[in-house]
């Protein structure tokens, strides 16, 4: 096809910028007494050529960050895109050092095999049942964590470094049992992760009688005990040690969410990646779907699995099936045991006591949250004293629709979602106290179903209860661990 006069024209022109043009050495030298520089960037997400701040093209590359972006102009649990590097987020177990440790009282731990658990990475055999460490799921490098929004979306990043512009929470190295909750020691009462099947680490509420039949609870996590009295135990390993903490689950939280995606746990396992190559999904209905009469029947509402449950998956992802069997050997249930990157059962299962926060209920239904500023402080359970109060929890029970993030509360502010929109979790205020204290529980057990979730919270129990079916994970933080972000300005 012919050009016509005006093609020839343009192409002719196009020619002599082409043959003057200046190369990047012909140019100017920028100033250096203004920061407000341009550049050009691509971005590999939309595929289009945009303008960039130079002072944040240097920031991201020097620090970069990432995570997911909600939409709350709508209902759906799902992030709506990524947010940062994408590099960064698809590599963020490795880069954050998420999986398996073993870790000492001295708060020294030593990474596990990523596909093995019953060794460390130089191939050395590594032991669970205690003489080496405590048996933890954790992270290997302090990091950041921020959230924002802008308009009508709502980000939610971390980062090696403080993410520039925003209020950041510094997340010092820390764990918690890798088999989502922790053993006893019942000879020196000390809360423990170790997987044992000696009598003294009998979980549950103890009863030897069932020793030798199918259900024994030597090997299992213990219950059956007070916050009081698992956070007294789980001190005996030494300061930075504690039992359950809002700490620990917000950790928890906010990783699940930035990893794969959704709030929305008990959305259906996917093992395939989306197309940037990032998990999608959630984790199935976990340990969350045995009837309570079955489960009372089968063993008073103790606990069903082994401690060993899914540390074969090592630092995997996914859901280990276990099946629970009868005295005749057949099966009553079948054990859906999530995993994260090697942390089992995180939501679900077994009530969680969290000894650094407490509710206590206002003349209208509804319940203030109180909370430890450090993880050193001294306090005794049931009372306010060296405690701060934080945010309010709605009246009434029901499906969180908003949580308050700030100050890491993951403490709910708005009920009356269901168990496939906004928060997916379920918030449980009786609505008769008006007046009083209140233990808070977490993740909610083996009975509790589609309510149950990372971000579940319970303040039905007086904080003395204590059930065969309310345990505690062994948290362990290597530093103080402060609730108040600081803002971190653009340079």
């Amino acid at each position: 096809m012919a050009l016509t006069a005006q093609q020839e024209a343009d192409l002719l022109s196009m020619l002599d910028a082409y043959k003057t043009g200046e190369q990047i050495d012909d140019l100017p030298a920028a100033s250096t007494d203004a920061t407000d520089k341009k550049i050009e960037v691509f971005d590999t997400k939309s595929g289009a050529s945009q303008c960039m701040d130079l002072t944040a093209a240097v920031n991201m590359a020097n620090a970069p960050w990432c995570g997911r972006v909600w939409r709350t102009d709508l209902a759906t649990p799902a992030a709506a895109t990524y947010c940062g590097s994408l590099e960064m987020l698809k590599n963020l177990k490795d880069i954050l050092g998420l999986g398996g440790y073993l870790v000492k009282n001295d708060h020294s731990r030593r990474k596990l095999d990523p596909t093995n658990h019953y060794r460390f990475a130089n191939g050395e055999t590594a032991k669970l049942d205690g003489s080496m460490g405590h048996y933890q799921w954790g992270w290997g490098k302090p990091f950041y964590f921020a959230k924002w929004t802008q308009g009508n979306l709502e980000f939610e990043a971390v980062s090696l470094y403080p993410i520039k512009g925003q209020y950041n929470y510094r997340i010092p190295v820390g764990s918690l049992s890798a088999t989502g909750l922790a053993a006893l020691d019942r000879d020196t009462d000390t809360l423990v992760s170790y997987i044992n099947d000696d009598v003294k680490y009998r979980g549950g509420n103890n009863t030897s009688g069932w020793d030798d039949t199918y259900r024994s609870l030597l090997g299992h996590c213990a219950t059956n005990r007070s916050t009081a009295q698992f956070a007294a135990a789980a001190h005996k390993n030494g300061a930075g040690w504690l039992a359950g903490t809002m700490r620990a689950a917000a950790v928890v939280k906010i990783l699940v969410e930035i990893v794969m995606g959704t709030r929305n746990v008990q959305a259906a396992f996917n093992a395939n990646k989306d197309a940037n190559g990032l998990y999608q999904g959630g984790f199935g209905t976990g340990v969350t779907n045995w009837d309570w009469t079955s489960w009372s029947n089968y063993n008073g509402n103790n606990p069903i699995l082994h401690m060993s449950a899914g540390v074969d998956m090592a630092d995997g992802l996914g859901v280990k099936e276990i099946p629970i069997v009868n005295a005749d050997g057949t099966t009553v249930f079948t054990a859906k045991v999530p995993v994260f990157f090697g942390l089992k059962n995180f939501f679900g299962y077994i009530w969680r006591v969290s000894e650094d926060e407490l509710g206590e209920a206002n003349a209208d239904k509804s319940m203030r949250h109180w909370v430890t500023p450090s993880i050193y402080g001294t306090y005794t359970y049931g009372s306010t004293a060296g405690m701060v109060l934080k945010s309010t929890s709605p009246i009434a029970s029901g499906y969180i629709i908003k949580m308050s993030y700030d100050n890491l509360e993951m403490w709910p502010t708005q009920s009356g979602g269901s168990e496939s929109t906004y928060q997916c979790d379920y918030f449980w205020n009786n609505g008769n106290v008006t007046s009083g204290f209140r233990a808070v529980f977490r993740g909610a057990n083996a009975y509790n179903g589609g309510h149950a979730g990372v971000g579940a919270v319970s303040v039905n129990n007086a904080p003395t209860s204590a059930a065969a079916g309310i345990g505690s994970p062994l948290c362990d933080f290597a530093e103080e661990f402060s609730l108040e972000p600081e803002y971190y300005a653009v340079a």
